[in-house]
C-alpha cells in the first residue's frame, strides 16, 4: 500500500523536500514513513517553506493539516492530544529538547527544525543582551541637540520623531516602525547626526534587503541631507553609501565573510526594510555585530513578511501590538526632552522590548484627506464596508475596476497600456526610465491568470498587436526585472532595467545606478531575468511609484489574499492607484491576516 505522504506527494500537495526529509526521519528512527515523527517532519518542512519558523502542535490540531482537499485532522493524527503528541515525538532520538543537537527540536508545543530554532534563540539572545546594557552618553548635549532638531510644536504634542530619535540614541537596539511618508528617513539622518555629534568616529554602516532597497536608501538620504538643518561639519560625516545585507557581510559562494569569528568593524548598523528580513539574515547580521554595536531597523510592521522564513520585525514589535513604555524610560525621556510627557503610554507589564520600538503614524505624503492614506488606514482596521464606501465615493486619487470574473478584463489591459505607452515611445532610455518609473503593475501571486508571469505575456501581446514592439522575446524597450545576485556585475534580484538600441543600434541592457548613473551590459551576460511590466506586491516592497494598477484575483481562486498584501500593494503609490479586484476579493484581502508560526516573539516576552 503507498503511504500517506507518497500519495501527497503525487498530488504535488506537499513538496518533495517535505517527503525526502520525512522519509530520511523515519529511516534514521527505523520507523515507516507514516508514523507520527515523520509526518510531523514533513509538517515542519511544509511550515519553513510557507514562511513559519516553526509549527505549534496545539494549533495545528484547530486546522486542516497539509493542503489537500478531503484529508482531515482525524486522518493524520487520530484523537492525540498536544501532550501526548509532545510526549511520543520526545521518544524518538531525533527529536530534543532545546539545547539538544538533534534534527528537530521540541519547546513547548512548537516544533522547530534545529537550524532554526538555533538562529531564532541566538537573534533574540543577541537582542535581549543589547537590551540590558546602554550606551554612555553626554546627556546634556544631547537635550540640547534634541531641541534644536525638534523645536517644541504649539500644541504641546511630543514630536513622534522626536521621541523615535531619542529611544534611538539611548538604547543599543531600537526599531523605527512607519508607513509610507511618516518621516523614517528625516529620522535616521538625525539619528546618525546626534550619534556622530556624541562620537565624530562613530563607524556607520547602511544596509537594506535588496539591491533596489539599498539604492533608495541612499537616495532618501542624500536628498534628505540637501534639505536638512544640521551643522556641515556633521554633515559631512554622515554615510551616504548603502549596501545590501549580503554584501555588507561580505557573502560569496561559501558563505559570509563576516561572523562571530571574524566582526564586522562597525559601531552602528542601520537597516532600511526590515520588514523583508527573514529570521536566516536577521541572524546572520547579529551574528556578525560586535557586542557594543548598536543596530537600528527602520520598516512598516503592517507590511507583508520576508519571503522565506520567519517575521522578524512583525515578532519584534509585538505582532500589531499597542506600544507602551516603562516608567523607568519614560522618566529618562522627561530629564533629556525637558517639555511633557503626558501623551506616550505608560505601563510596566509591557516587556522590556518595547523600549526600544518607537513608531511614527503622522504620515506627511498623505494628508488627512488623501484617499490613499485613508484607504490604507482602513484596510489596516479590516474595515471593508469602509474600504468600499471609500472606493465607490470617487475619490480622484483612486479608481475601482470591479467587475473582474475568471481573468483581467480588457478594461484592465486597456488601463495598463495607457500608462506604458509613453515607455515605448520614449526618444532616449533616460527619458524611458522616467516613463517606466512613473507607474507599475503589481499582482498578488506569481502564476495563474492574475499572475504577474500572465500579465507580462497580455500585456506584451496587447503591444505586438498595435506594432508597438517587435515579435522577439529580447526587444526594444523591454522592462526586466533581475532573479539573482550577481555581485561582479552589482546587479542584485529585484533590480530593474530596460533593453534598449544604443546609438549603434545594438540591444543592451541599461540600469541605473545611483553612483555610477546609467550603465549597461551585453544581454547574454545578465544573471536571470524577467519580464518586469508586472511584478508581484512581494517583489514591490522597498519601492515607490507614482502610479499602481493592482490587480487582484478572485477570492476563490487564490490563498495568497491578505490585508498585509493589500496594504502593502496600495501603499507602492504616491499619486494615483487603480485597483482591479471585486467586492469579495476586498473583503476576503480585509479580513484575512497571515499569521507566521515563530517563537521569537515568545522569546521577547510579548507573549
Amino acid at each position: 500500500m503507498t503511504s500517506l505522504l507518497k500519495n501527497l506527494l503525487g498530488q504535488a500537495a506537499i513538496y518533495p523536500l517535505s517527503y525526502y526529509f520525512a522519509r530520511f526521519i523515519a529511516e534514521q528512527s527505523d520507523e515507516n514513513i507514516d508514523s507520527l515523527t515523520a509526518l510531523s517532519a514533513a509538517l515542519v518542512s511544509e511550515a519553513n517553506q510557507q514562511g513559519h519558523v516553526c509549527i505549534d502542535l496545539e494549533q495545528m490540531q484547530q486546522k486542516l493539516i497539509f493542503n489537500c482537499e478531503g484529508l482531515s485532522n482525524s486522518e493524520l493524527i487520530t484523537g492525540i492530544s498536544t501532550a501526548q503528541w509532545c510526549q511520543d515525538l520526545l521518544q524518538n532520538h531525533c527529536v530534543g529538547l532545546p539545547g539538544e543537537i538533534t534534527p528537530l527540536v521540541l519547546e513547548n508545543s512548537r516544533l522547530y527544525l534545529y537550524r532554526y530554532w538555533f538562529y531564532e534563540t541566538q537573534v533574540a539572545q543577541a537582542i535581549r543582551s543589547r537590551l540590558q546594557t546602554q550606551h554612555q552618553l553626554d546627556y546634556e548635549l544631547l537635550s540640547k541637540q534634541l531641541d534644536q532638531l525638534y523645536p517644541k510644536s504649539t500644541d504641546q504634542r511630543l514630536s513622534e520623531q522626536k521621541l523615535a530619535v531619542a529611544l534611538s540614541v539611548i538604547q543599543k537596539f531600537a526599531v523605527i516602525s512607519g508607513g509610507p511618508g511618516t518621516g523614517k528617513t528625516t529620522t535616521v539622518i538625525n539619528i546618525l547626526a546626534v550619534l556622530l555629534s556624541q562620537s565624530s568616529n562613530t563607524r556607520i554602516a547602511l544596509a537594506a534587503p535588496t539591491g533596489k532597497a539599498a539604492a533608495r536608501m541612499m537616495d532618501s538620504i542624500r536628498s534628505g541631507l540637501e534639505n536638512s538643518p544640521i551643522d556641515d561639519s556633521i554633515r559631512e560625516l554622515i554615510p551616504t553609501e548603502a549596501s545590501t545585507i549580503h554584501r555588507l557581510l561580505g557573502y560569496r559562494a561559501k558563505g559570509f565573510h563576516y561572523s562571530h569569528q571574524h566582526l564586522l568593524p562597525v559601531d552602528c548598523v542601520v537597516i532600511d526594510e526590515a520588514s523583508m528580513v527573514d529570521l536566516t539574515l536577521m541572524y546572520r547580521l547579529l551574528d556578525a555585530l560586535p557586542g557594543h554595536a548598536r543596530i537600528i531597523l527602520l520598516g512598516d510592521r503592517d507590511q507583508l513578511a520576508a519571503v522565506a522564513a520567519g517575521n522578524v520585525l512583525g515578532d519584534i514589535t509585538g505582532k500589531g501590538r499597542v506600544i507602551q513604555y516603562s516608567t523607568g524610560l519614560t522618566e529618562k525621556l522627561g530629564k533629556i526632552l525637558s517639555e511633557p510627557l503626558t501623551d506616550i503610554p505608560t505601563s510596566n507589564s509591557s516587556p522590556a522590548i518595547a523600549d526600544s520600538i518607537a513608531l511614527l503614524k503622522q504620515s506627511y505624503r498623505f494628508s488627512q484627506q488623501s484617499g490613499i492614506g485613508q484607504l490604507a488606514s482602513l484596510v489596516n482596521q479590516g474595515d471593508i464596508a469602509g474600504v468600499v464606501s471609500l472606493l465607490q465615493s470617487g475619490c480622484s486619487e483612486i479608481e475601482w475596476f470591479s467587475n473582474q470574473v475568471d481573468r483581467p478584463e480588457q478594461s484592465t489591459l486597456d488601463h495598463i497600456l495607457a500608462h506604458y505607452r509613453a515607455v515605448v515611445t520614449s526618444d532616449n532610455v533616460e527619458t524611458a526610465f522616467n516613463a517606466f518609473e512613473c507607474c507599475r503593475v503589481l499582482c498578488a501571486m506569481h502564476s495563474g491568470p492574475f499572475g504577474d508571469i500572465e500579465m507580462n505575456q497580455r500585456i506584451e501581446a496587447a503591444m505586438r498587436l498595435k506594432h508597438w514592439i517587435s515579435g522577439e522575446p529580447n526587444f526594444h524597450a523591454r522592462p526586466v526585472l533581475i532573479l539573482s545576485n550577481d555581485y561582479e556585475l552589482e546587479l542584485f534580484n529585484g533590480d530593474i532595467g530596460l533593453l534598449w538600441r544604443d546609438k549603434n543600434g545594438l540591444l543592451q541592457a541599461f540600469f541605473r545606478d545611483t553612483r555610477q548613473g546609467i550603465r549597461h551590459f551585453p544581454i547574454n551576460s545578465l544573471p536571470e531575468y524577467e519580464s518586469a511590466w508586472a511584478m508581484t506586491v512581494h517583489k514591490s516592497q522597498g519601492s515607490e511609484f507614482d502610479s499602481v494598477v493592482l490587480v487582484l484575483p478572485p477570492s476563490n481562486s487564490s490563498d495568497a489574499l491578505s490585508r498585509e498584501l493589500l496594504y502593502t500593494g496600495l501603499t507602492r503609490a504616491k499619486n494615483k492607484l487603480a485597483i482591479h479586484a471585486t467586492t469579495s476579493t476586498l473583503e476576503t484581502a480585509c479580513r484575512t491576516t497571515r499569521q507566521r508560526y515563530s517563537g521569537l516573539a515568545s522569546k521577547l516576552l510579548w507573549e
